[in-house]
């Protein structure tokens, strides 16, 4: 098997000058994988990883998600699906905590996850990640997400016969921008990856990931950002090769936006159903 990685130098915006503006309780962290190769956020990681197996099909996923605009959704073998996800069995499905994959970083170590994206190029590569929702569970077919409506920053959803050990909007409405041309540009590839500590999942057999797209572009007015072309999967695998991790700044050398800014990117999102 073969696998190539790319990533971006940081960006001197980032660490520039008026750039840096102190956070507030209500504030949001961005983390731009469009001008920083890795950060840090609640303690998960995000780093631009080109991961680029050979052979179609080599890749897992647990979970496919796709809808124009806005999309959201999570893993389970449980039917009718809840939201956005694809209905076929083979990628959106029960995941084993076995089947995880484990990464030593710092002398600690993570459970990884790598999201492949898939939007079109010319202008339109751009897409947030604005929610990723790590639980843990002795049980499968989970089939019953709620969050009573994301109304206001840090109000976030939960699995009910689960336990979150990772969120990425705990004490803020943070989010992830990626750069669909920056890595792998189509299926079966990834553009990212995602790194939460193993000893979260201490006693668990079942992990469940929800995640969401596209929001951002709901505030702004244009597609710039939103969900567009093909479906966005999650996949692990402890035959899969990992990308090497780079160093991974502190999160005072992330962009973080206090509440003026962060209302004028974003408007509140849909309740969910």
């Amino acid at each position: 098997m073969h696998f190539s990685f790319s990533r971006r130098a940081a960006g001197l915006m980032v660490f520039g000058a008026g750039l840096l503006v102190a956070a507030t309780p209500a504030s949001a962290t961005i983390c731009d994988l469009q001008t920083v190769s890795s950060c840090t956020v609640n303690g998960g990681i995000y780093q631009v990883g080109f991961l680029q197996p050979a052979g179609t099909g080599f890749i897992d996923s647990f979970v496919r998600i796709q809808q124009n605009q806005f999309e959201q959704g999570y893993n389970t073998d449980a039917r009718p699906v809840q939201f956005n996800e694809k209905t076929d069995p083979n990628f959106t499905r029960d995941l084993l905590l076995s089947e995880v994959s484990t990464k030593t970083i710092n002398g600690i170590l993570y459970r990884e996850f790598f999201l492949d994206v898939n939007e079109p190029n010319g202008g339109k590569n751009l897409i947030t990640l604005d929610q990723l929702e790590i639980f843990k569970s002795n049980s499968g077919d989970l089939n019953s997400y709620s969050n009573g409506g994301i109304a206001n920053s840090g109000t976030t959803g939960a699995l009910a016969g689960a336990t979150k050990v990772y969120d990425l909007d705990n004490g803020g409405d943070n989010y992830v921008q990626i750069d669909y041309s920056i890595g792998s540009k189509g299926s079966g590839s990834s553009d990212m990856a995602f790194y939460v500590k193993d000893s979260l999942f201490a006693g668990a057999t079942n992990v469940y990931l929800f995640s969401q797209f596209g929001d951002l572009a709901k505030a702004n007015g244009n597609d710039k950002y939103e969900s567009q072309a093909g479906f966005e999967e999650w996949f692990s695998g402890k035959s899969l090769p990992s990308p090497p991790i780079s160093a991974v700044p502190e999160p005072s050398s992330l962009i973080l936006l206090g509440t003026g800014l962060a209302a004028a990117w974003r408007k509140r999102r849909a309740l969910l159903a």
